[in-house]
């Protein structure tokens, strides 16, 4: 650990002005990311409304697109197909984690694994860069090569992790969510809609606020329709959003139909308790608050405080002296 940490240590720059200049390009990306998350998520409620420009595009300038496109398309085709045929398993896996981060598209295997060699490759040139230009000339050719390692590695898992978040950001969104579908699907049945017509009247009302959960809530009516029983289209469901709530959602109605009892209380009851659920987690982390606080807290104030209260009585003791 010492040699690794003394091999870096030698990769210092011989002055400062890389290290702002990165650090300043890492604060202008942090700046600019919302305006871009911003504008894609604009994009994607454009898609879905299905707005058209009203200006038309010309074929010159549709042409470099199209073809942009085919080789896109072709790339990732390659790539999950050759991923599929070595490790099927891990590809399905994938498939699924990706199902659960919101991309639909049978294309998206490829593309992330296109995205995960991009990484590398990208993370690797750019630690070599790194160590051309504003590397110590002092630092030895096995730290740089390791530097560059480290880069690539690190390169490839990134999408991994990023991929891990928005899973975590898409549960977030469908376990704040399903209360309020339970909700809906409760005027529902007592307006005497059967479950099937309610599932699909619930998805058109949720689009707004909720998209995601109404974009598989859509899927679930498209399987109903096509032939797919209740059971399975929810379980599948359950498995895209991967939540313990649907699960017991879909053994719920299961019960509901086998016992006779009645559905509207049953969904009331079911409301309530993940209603409970859901403010038992906010309560949870706001009592965790103070605990994750503390630690900014001593870090970056308490050394100021002190520094404070010590710095007069040393000034007024050398001055003493």
């Amino acid at each position: 650990m010492e040699e690794l940490i003394r091999m870096l240590a030698s990769l210092r720059p011989d002055s400062l002005g890389p290290v702002a200049l990165i650090l300043l390009l890492g604060g202008a990306a942090a700046v600019a990311w919302p305006m871009v998350a911003a504008r894609s998520g604009h994009s994607d409620l454009r898609r879905r409304l299905k707005v058209q420009p009203d200006k038309p595009v010309s074929d010159a300038a549709a042409a470099p697109k199209k073809n942009i496109g085919v080789v896109r398309e072709k790339a990732t085709k390659t790539a999950q197909e050759f991923y599929a045929k070595s490790d099927p398993e891990n590809v399905a896996r994938l498939r699924m984690r990706l199902i659960q981060a919101g991309y639909m598209d049978p294309r998206a295997v490829g593309t992330f694994f296109l995205i995960r060699f991009g990484g590398f490759v990208v993370a690797a040139l750019g630690a070599f860069l790194f160590n051309e230009w504003m590397a110590s000339a002092d630092s030895t050719a096995l730290s740089r090569w390791t530097f560059v390692g480290i880069a690539a590695v690190g390169g490839y898992f990134s999408p991994g992790l990023i991929l891990g978040r928005l899973i975590s950001a898409k549960m977030r969104e469908y376990r704040n969510g399903f209360p309020d579908f339970m909700d809906l699907m409760i005027v529902c049945s007592d307006a005497g809609m059967a479950m099937e017509a309610g599932i699909e009247r619930v998805s058109k009302e949720l689009s707004g606020t909720y998209p995601s959960l109404s974009e598989n809530l859509q899927l679930v009516s498209l399987e109903l329709r096509a032939g797919r029983s209740l059971d399975d289209a929810l379980k599948s469901l359950a498995d895209r959003l991967n939540l313990d709530e649907v699960r017991s959602f879909a053994t719920l109605l299961q019960q509901s139909k086998e016992l006779g009892t009645s559905l509207s209380g049953a969904l009331r009851v079911f409301s309530d308790e993940m209603r409970h659920k859901r403010m038992s987690l906010a309560e949870e982390k706001a009592h965790s608050l103070p605990a994750k606080m503390s630690v900014p807290v001593t870090v970056c104030i308490l050394p100021v405080v002190m520094m404070i209260a010590i710095i007069p009585i040393i000034v007024k003791m050398s001055g003493g002296d």
